[in-house]
């Protein structure tokens, strides 16, 4: 089967007028720079800012200074895609905060803030100047941040967000999940940049067990994927898409599956020059658990802003993919596994690609022996991510090729979960282990060419270590490249950066200093 990520990412049409002038002012481009007295680090309260799918910058907060047991001086940077600083921030606060992430909607930035201290999740909007505009506040239990934790498990490729999410000038809005006893729901907040205005969207009472997931934007709606059933204990869900009005607060359009020739599973939507949206998909025989089963297939919708289902194509495990992949009717791919698929990329003459990465069972050596030795038939298996494959579909939506891309196969899951869980479930643990090679896609605003990027290792006579390989399409071809990536940082991660490059961020904890620096790819 392929596994199909939730995503936020959404190819906006709008030109963000403010970002552009803005940063060229900072035009310069430069290649390294560096931030001394940086105390203590976290990778994670770092990230890119972005605009119509194209770098624009970076944010990194950092702790600068300790002023009381309780309480830290922290410092947040935000730079332009040259590396050049826009702008410093420095603010006191408990030493228990964190930077879940942060969002640009083209005339402002917003950065979400984790508070244990006070049990609460603040979103703080700023002027590109760095001047605080309007702060918003809302309480959270252990409960619902065990739940957010479940949730980011499905989200994320290239630094995608979680929670927050923009919406073209207008602000933010975030899905976050809730629990009230045994019931399981959901909220859709928004927050304005333009006003001090925030709403609130909960579901009608009977989704009692309801879980929902953000896929996308439009002007005037947000899409997201509600999951449903009907007890706690079923294993029967059925799959809706939802569009919701954040002007009006309404629900404008549901798609059920009731309704339709199959069960769909959606996962992922970009926008279309027309306006409409299209819609990827598992689908499934209306008999088939959604949870369990591998499915019959891939399907794409094209639908209409208001719902309507302009375009339905559908492409088989056994007859359609079976032509480029020696694939089974479950969706399993020789020597690769199931397929869990990263990214869609929509180009200017109306293809599509879909980026995916194979994962597989294995049988563990180490397993079986230690099963032997405590007399146990547990933990005798583990997974593995496989290869990388490039699928390509035509302007109809049926898939015309697929390549192969080998890469060193590295364990991701082992123990007993390997054993039992459905292939569902074991591609939602290796996302939530960070077990998967893919990294991001970056590229021209109309994917017109971008630069499919992962991680890798090797062990050959002329080196030994991680590199981070590239696959580029120039609109005619690809070509693969890779950089070798030996260091002695502390720690070190790669980001997205302009078309063409990526940029390599190293935290040096004895001399108390990060370090940046841009590389050219290819």
């Amino acid at each position: 089967m392929i596994h199909l990520q939730k995503k936020g990412q959404f190819f906006f049409s709008l030109i963000l007028t403010s970002m552009v002038s803005f940063f060229s002012t900072h035009a310069t481009a430069q290649d390294k720079l560096s931030f001394d007295k940086v105390y203590s680090v976290y990778l994670r309260n770092s990230g890119t800012i972005t605009a119509q799918g194209q770098i624009k910058g970076y944010f990194f907060l950092y702790q600068s200074d300790k002023v009381d047991k309780h309480t830290n001086e922290y410092t947040l940077q935000i730079l332009d895609e040259n590396l050049n600083k826009v702008s410093s921030i420095k603010f006191e606060d408990s030493k228990t905060l964190s930077l879940l992430e942060s969002a640009y909607d083209g005339t402002s930035i917003s950065f979400l803030f984790k508070n244990i201290e006070s049990n609460t999740l603040d979103m703080k909007i700023y002027t590109l100047e760095g001047k605080l505009k309007y702060t918003y506040s809302r309480p959270f239990d252990k409960q619902t941040d065990d739940l957010m934790k479940q949730y980011a498990t499905m989200h994320t490729d290239e630094g995608t967000n979680k929670n927050v999410f923009d919406i073209r000038g207008n602000g933010y809005v975030s899905v976050l999940p809730l629990r009230d006893g045994s019931q399981r729901s959901y909220e859709v907040d928004f927050f304005s940049s333009q006003s001090k205005k925030q709403w609130i969207y909960t579901p009608m009472d009977e989704e009692k067990y309801a879980f929902a997931e953000y896929l996308g934007s439009s002007d005037s709606l947000v899409i997201i994927e509600v999951m449903k059933k009907n007890k706690a204990l079923s294993g029967q869900i059925t799959s809706h898409l939802v569009g919701l009005n954040f002007m009006t607060r309404k629900k404008v359009f549901e798609l059920e599956e009731s309704k339709e020739q199959y069960k769909i599973m959606p996962a992922s939507v970009s926008s279309l020059p027309s306006g409409n949206v299209l819609v990827m998909g598992a689908y499934y025989d209306k008999k088939e658990n959604m949870l369990k089963d591998y499915g019959l297939g891939i399907a794409i919708y094209e639908l209409s802003g208001t719902g309507k289902v302009i375009n339905r194509s559908f492409n088989s495990w056994e007859g359609d993919f079976s032509r480029f992949l020696h694939t089974g009717s479950n969706g399993k791919i020789d020597d690769i596994g199931y397929l869990y698929v990263h990214r869609m990329i929509r180009t200017p003459d109306n293809n599509l690609f879909v980026v995916c990465e194979g994962y597989k069972k294995q049988v563990s050596a180490g397993g079986i022996a230690l099963s032997v030795l405590m007399q146990t038939p547990s933990g005798i298996t583990k997974v593995v991510v496989t290869d990388l494959v490039i699928m390509q579909f035509d302007p109809q939506y049926k898939i015309t090729g697929a390549t192969i891309y080998p890469k060193t196969h590295n364990t991701a899951v082992g123990g007993a979960v390997s054993d039992y869980n459905s292939q569902h479930a074991l591609a939602a643990a290796i996302k939530a282990l960070g077990g998967f090679d893919y990294e991001f896609t970056t590229g021209e605003a109309d994917n017109s060419n971008f630069t499919i990027c992962y991680k890798n290792s090797e062990r050959t006579a002329d080196y030994k270590g991680k590199t981070f390989n590239s696959i580029r399409y120039t609109g005619t071809k690809f070509s693969t490249d890779k950089i070798e990536l030996k260091t002695n940082a502390s720690d070190s991660r790669v980001f997205p950066a302009k078309p063409g490059s990526v940029m390599i961020l190293e935290y040096f904890k004895k001399e108390k200093k990060l370090d940046f620096r841009l590389e050219k790819l290819g």
